[in-house]
């Protein structure tokens, strides 16, 4: 399955159903939550069958697609489901909550219930039933069959269409580069060719201007026009953070997955990072979107993303294996081997190693040849040399 996120443009009496149909699956989702409290032993079907009943006692719900208040049962028990998850994990849960109107903010048509009309080159239309045609601006080519759309509201007041399709099968790649990637703040990606991109520091950017008008909305009184007029202009610059965040690891994950077949990684404890001074700067760095994107991109691509543990990666030598301590302001590694270089370039050049032997562990039904060939584009600085040269910086 494949997830396309794009933008929609609703006149003003479109978005009045819009936000119409919001209210009553909002209403539809209460309604089946306390259903489902009353009930002694769970049943989906149950509640589900309530529906036809309930368009009958309340007419509003028939201005609203069925397969879409259907879809409300099953976001229900979407919740639930997640709900029990945690509380394995040993979190501590309470139970689930009514919704406000100003938490819900997504309906969704499976199945059935919308068409897509490729008219135009630039803009097309999106038809939902009960509500009308949409122009929707679809930036990218839908080449599997369309299975479902989630209309979504944000807060800067824009609408968008998630559309979900069958996709295409990855295709097996026959490119048998290998590389090590190491995330840091410093350099947020550095790989194992020497290859780095400086950390952008999206949110110290635009965090001036973020806090300007986070004190204005404070000095508004609550429910006023004015403060929801600033509230609107700090929706719209964090989504511009968003965006700009998104677009910027889009073309890193892109760029790996289109040019190395194996990549090795580290497989961060990020949520136990950020419990330290860093926090602020790891959240900004998405290291999980970064790893999130890459994953998907190289099964796209018919590739092998390798998780290996960084546990070590940044003390010990790629070279000789010795243990060299660093602290966190030494930024050059140096080895009593005679290796040197960039400490984010040795740890890179360890995740590679690790990668490969992993890979060994993993699938050793993998014949010699293939092993040979991965092993072969090991590009190991030599031990001669005392010092590796400054790095390149490329910008994907």
């Amino acid at each position: 399955m494949i997830t396309h996120k794009f933008r929609i443009y609703p006149s003003r009496k479109t978005e009045e159903k819009l936000i119409e149909t919001l209210h009553i699956c909002r209403k539809a989702y209460n309604f089946f939550l306390g259903e489902l409290q009353q009930q002694k032993v769970i049943d989906k079907s149950l509640i589900q069958g309530v529906i036809p009943n309930m368009k009958i006692c309340d007419a509003d719900y028939n201005k609203v697609h069925s397969k879409t208040l259907q879809m409300e049962v099953s976001k229900l028990f979407s919740n639930l489901k997640g709900l029990s998850g945690s509380k394995k994990n040993g979190r501590k849960v309470g139970q689930l909550r009514f919704k406000g109107k100003h938490v819900f903010k997504t309906f969704t048509y499976n199945q059935s219930g919308f068409k897509i009309d490729f008219n135009s080159r630039r803009t097309q239309t999106l038809s939902l039933s009960k509500i009308g045609n949409i122009p929707i601006r679809c930036h990218r080519k839908i080449e599997g069959n369309i299975k479902q759309i989630t209309i979504k509201h944000f807060p800067s007041g824009k609408w968008f269409a998630f559309v979900i399709e069958d996709g295409v099968k990855s295709q097996n790649t026959d490119n048998n580069k290998v590389v090590g990637i190491d995330l840091g703040l410093q350099n947020i990606i550095y790989d194992s060719d020497g290859n780095s991109i400086q950390n952008p520091r999206h949110l110290k950017q635009k965090e001036k201007r973020l806090k300007h008008l986070q004190r204005l909305i404070s000095n508004k009184k609550k429910g006023s026009l004015n403060r929801n007029r600033f509230r609107i202009q700090l929706a719209r610059q964090f989504e511009k953070l968003t965006d700009t965040r998104d677009d910027f690891l889009h073309k890193q994950s892109h760029y790996y997955s289109a040019n190395y077949g194996t990549i090795a990684i580290e497989d961060l404890k990020v949520k136990n990072m950020t419990q330290n001074r860093f926090a602020k700067s790891i959240n900004d760095a998405s290291w999980s979107k970064f790893k999130q994107l890459l994953s998907y991109k190289v099964e796209r691509t018919g590739g092998l993303m390798i998780a290996v543990n960084p546990r070590g990666t940044t003390q010990r030598c790629s070279q000789c294996g010795n243990n060299v301590p660093k602290e966190i302001q030494d930024r050059w590694h140096k080895c009593s081997c005679g290796f040197e270089a960039d400490r984010d370039y040795n740890s890179a050049l360890e995740i590679k190693r690790l990668g490969l032997l992993k890979l060994r562990v993993e699938r050793p039904e993998s014949n010699h040849l293939e092993m040979e060939t991965l092993l072969s584009n090991e590009q190991f600085p030599s031990m001669n040399n005392e010092a590796y040269s400054k790095t390149k910086f490329w910008c994907g």
